[in-house]
């Protein structure tokens, strides 16, 4: 069964080639997180992309700058002076996107690993697979309630509370992602579970 599940030279070339890549993605999501935090670091006039509720505006995309007619459903407003819940959601949302961008592409690279070594059918990689699935729902989660805690906090500090801003908004992709990577477990730990039984048979 190990021998069926071995990858050839050239499929490991390309495993470990995600490997690197995974590792460069994590260096970006590293510079990424602290360019954000450099950003929020002086506590005040903070660059903040707000969700808009289809604004009708215009702006000068025509022939010569000419106005066009456009609808915004998000735009970037510079918070002066932030409240201190709106403050804590800035600092906490890039830290709590950039950690699970970290842990997934971690559980990525492992798992590629794993696949390249022949260790496809085992308890470790179905479990790397629901620690994925993990990473990925509190990272939804959290990241989704900073976002909107910064963006509710933004327009309000800036319209003074005149603005009705967008409750909670979230986006369920995240979900699908969920879903595949628990599928994705199972089907590994029934693989593992029939090799066991495969070998028991010999």
């Amino acid at each position: 069964m190990t021998e069926l599940t071995t990858p050839d030279r050239s499929d490991r070339m390309g495993l470990y080639l995600t490997v690197g890549a995974a590792a460069f993605g994590i260096v970006v999501a590293i510079a990424a997180t602290v360019s954000r935090l450099i950003e929020v670091a002086p506590g005040h006039d903070i660059p903040v992309l707000v969700a808009l509720d289809a604004e009708q505006t215009t702006l000068p995309l025509g022939p010569d700058g000419a106005a066009v007619h456009a609808t915004l459903d998000s735009a970037t407003v510079i918070v002066a002076d932030p409240a201190a819940a709106t403050l804590f959601a800035l600092w906490a949302q890039p830290i709590a996107v950039g950690l699970t961008w970290i842990g997934l592409l971690i559980v990525a690279a492992l798992f590629c690993l794993r696949v390249a070594r022949a260790q496809i059918f085992t308890r470790s990689t179905s479990r790397l697979l629901y620690i994925g699935a993990s990473i990925l729902i509190a990272g939804w989660f959290l990241g989704s309630l900073f976002t909107n805690m910064t963006s509710n906090g933004a327009l309000s500090a800036v319209s003074n509370y005149t603005y009705d801003s967008v409750t909670f908004a979230v986006s369920l992709a995240p979900a699908i992602a969920v879903l595949a990577l628990a599928a994705v477990g199972v089907a590994i730990q029934l693989g593992e579970r029939l090799q066991r039984e495969t070998e028991g048979l010999v």
